[in-house]
Formats: C-alpha cells, sequence, structure tokens
C-alpha cells in the first residue's frame, strides 16, 4: 500500500510540473520580441594607423538593436561627437584616448582605446640624412653639439629653434626618460649642472620636472623649461637634422617609435657606444634607420666590419683604422672643440683641420657658427 501511494505522489508531481512549463511556453509565445538591445563593447576605427590631416571613420563593432539610442564619442583632442558612425580629423600627432558611450533607456556600456596620430617620414622638399650624406661631394655639415647653447641654455627648446634660424646642419641633443616614462632633453643623470632643481632625471615625473628653469652655461638662470623630445621633433621637422644621444641615457626601443611616430625617422641618427644596442637597431633591417656607433680602437672596428652601417663616429688618430674605414666607404663624423676651453681661434682651426684631413663628413662642434662660416669660406659648407 505504501509504494502505491509513493508512486502516485511522484506522478502527481511530475504532472503539476508538465503543466507548469507548458503554460510558460504558452505565455511565451504570446510575448513580444526581445528588443534589448547589445550594447557595443568595442569600435574600429579606419585607417587604423592614420596620419595628422587624414579622414578617420569611427564605427562601433556591434549592431544596437532598436531606436531611442544615444551614441557619445570624445575623440581625446577635446572634440566630441553624438553621430553613430563619425568622421574625424586630427591636426597633430599624439596619442589620443578615444572613448564611446551608448545608451538605451537605462542600459549605458562604454568602450575605450588609444588611437596612434603620426606624422610622415617623408617630408615633401626635403632629403633623408641618408640621402644628404651621399649628396655631399667632400663637403662637411655642421653639427651643434647638445643643439646651438651659444646664447641659450644647452638642450633647450631656444637652443634647438637658434640652431635652425642661423641654418646649422644638424643638432646633436641628448634623451632621458622620466619616472613616468616620458622622454625629454638633458645630458647629465642629474638635474642639478643645468637646473635650479637637483637630483635625478629618472626620479621626477614629468610634470614635476617642468617646474624647474634652466641655467645657460654662464650661469644665468632663465625662464626656459626641460623640452620633451615630442617639442623637439615637432620643431625641427623638415627644418634641421638631429644625432639623438640615447647612449646610456634612453631606451632605444623608447625613442624609435616617437621619432618614428613625428616623422623624423628618416632626418635623425641614433647613437651609442653600445655595440649591443647598435646590433639592435641594425636588427629592425629598416634601412631608414641610421644607428650611429662609435670607433675608438681596432676592436670596435673588429665588431662593427660586419654590420650594415653607414657612419661612425671616428675621434682618434689612427691611420690604420682610417683606412679600414675609408675602404667600408662609411661616412665620418668627428668631434671638434667640444667640452674643452680651446677654441677655433685659439688654436688656428687645428681641430676642424683634423676632420678635413680624415675626410670627415660631418663635424660636432660647440662653436657651431665660426665653424660653419670657415667651412664656408672653404667652399667645404653651404
Amino acid at each position: 500500500m505504501s509504494l502505491n501511494l509513493n508512486l502516485s505522489a511522484s506522478r502527481a508531481i511530475i504532472f503539476a510540473i508538465s503543466i507548469v512549463l507548458l503554460l510558460g511556453n504558452c505565455s511565451k509565445g504570446n510575448q513580444k520580441p526581445d528588443t534589448t538591445p547589445s550594447l557595443v563593447s568595442s569600435f574600429s576605427t579606419a585607417p587604423e594607423k592614420p596620419l595628422a590631416g587624414d579622414l578617420v571613420h569611427f564605427d562601433p563593432d556591434d549592431e544596437v538593436v532598436g531606436g531611442d539610442i544615444v551614441y557619445s564619442w570624445d575623440f581625446g583632442d577635446n572634440t566630441v561627437s553624438s553621430l553613430k558612425n563619425p568622421s574625424h580629423i586630427y591636426e597633430k600627432p599624439g596619442t589620443f584616448a578615444v572613448k564611446l558611450t551608448i545608451k538605451k533607456g537605462l542600459s549605458e556600456k562604454t568602450a575605450a582605446k588609444e588611437l596612434t596620430v603620426s606624422l610622415s617620414n617623408d617630408i615633401p622638399s626635403r632629403m633623408s640624412l641618408k640621402e644628404k650624406l651621399s649628396s655631399l661631394n667632400g663637403k662637411i655639415m655642421v653639427c651643434a653639439h647638445r643643439a646651438n647653447h651659444e646664447n641659450a641654455p644647452e638642450n633647450s627648446l631656444k637652443s634647438v629653434t637658434d640652431a635652425i634660424a642661423e641654418g646649422i646642419d644638424m643638432i646633436e641633443i641628448d634623451v632621458r626618460e622620466t619616472k613616468d616614462g616620458e622622454l625629454v632633453l638633458m645630458h647629465d643623470a642629474t638635474l642639478d649642472r643645468t637646473t635650479n632643481g637637483s637630483g635625478k632625471v629618472s626620479d621626477y615625473l614629468l610634470k614635476d620636472l617642468r617646474k624647474f628653469n634652466l641655467y645657460k652655461s654662464n650661469g644665468t638662470l632663465t625662464d626656459l623649461t626641460i623640452p620633451t623630445l615630442q617639442e623637439v621633433l615637432l620643431a625641427s621637422r623638415g627644418k634641421i637634422y638631429i644625432d639623438l644621444d640615447i647612449d646610456s641615457k634612453a631606451p632605444f626601443n623608447k625613442v624609435y617609435p616617437v621619432a618614428n611616430q613625428y616623422g623624423m625617422l628618416k632626418q635623425v641618427f641614433f647613437y651609442s657606444s653600445d655595440i649591443k644596442v647598435i646590433k639592435e637597431i641594425v636588427n629592425i633591417n629598416n634601412p631608414a634607420i641610421l644607428p650611429l656607433p662609435i670607433i675608438r680602437n681596432q676592436d670596435d672596428f673588429n665588431q662593427l666590419s660586419g654590420l650594415n652601417i653607414n657612419v661612425i663616429q671616428f675621434n682618434v688618430n689612427n691611420d690604420q683604422v682610417k683606412e679600414q674605414i675609408k675602404s667600408k666607404g662609411w661616412y665620418i663624423f668627428r668631434n671638434a672643440y667640444v667640452n674643452t676651453s680651446n677654441t677655433p681661434t685659439k688654436d688656428n682651426y687645428s681641430e676642424l683641420n683634423n676632420v678635413i684631413n680624415v675626410g670627415g663628413s660631418i663635424v660636432q662642434t660647440d662653436h657651431p657658427n665660426e665653424m660653419k662660416a670657415k667651412l664656408h669660406s672653404q667652399n667645404l659648407n653651404d
């Protein structure tokens, strides 16, 4: 008897569940289709890697069903749009935080990503540095050491614009990395010599470094502040060539993308005395990139002889190595009157004559205007 009662109860429960499921399905069949929007979780851009001045198209990756949908785009450069598929032009290079917010009723979803906008490395009516070297025909370019700091602080934006205004061919600048990964111009590891601040560059955020002012070489404090590499590249593009000194200062893999983004990859050297860094540069296998290694002795030459390079720094007097360099067809970058109290007029241009005698193509100096004038008088500089 007990077994029969249990079976009957089980059958009753199963029957009741079946009725509930059946009624539920019938009820669903009478409902309207679900129009809850599938809000976007991402968006795309075309082109994906735009140049400044390009028309960039923005598209949500998912289709949103239903009406009364609100789109809010923030392009990251203080401009916005409420269109579903807007287009936008970025006038300057940079990395922009683009955000899309989409709303329907009480539902809201946000998608965001960074968009890198660049300048072309091909500059109209401007030779690449490699082309410039091949066109010299025995003439010598003048490179202002730490930019033209005769009347401005070294590695300042004014020292760069002064060099441009005075027709100097090239500037050498020193690049360092801040605590927050930004790239700035500073020769020393510390701020003490060239600014009214103190301590290591790498211990400061960029915004804090901007609070310090730069000294001229004569000790005069100016109202000028430490410039970023981006600012200098923008000011220099199409106007002057640059030797980027990253030697024991900034990682190549941080400096290279910035030079590329700001359209200066074909206008610069990357100087390092570290053979590992030079090999890193060469291994990218991009003919636009010009590493600038240094040869101080036979061992340096031996390590570099098998690499695909075009120009070397060569400051010593070694006839054997000089002939080996010439046999390679490498251009010579050489110092004259750098970090010394000696001047061109004090020694009757003896150091400059050494550059000429060794077959140098570029002379780096703390006296760029005087050196350029002297070379021009000898028909060795345009």
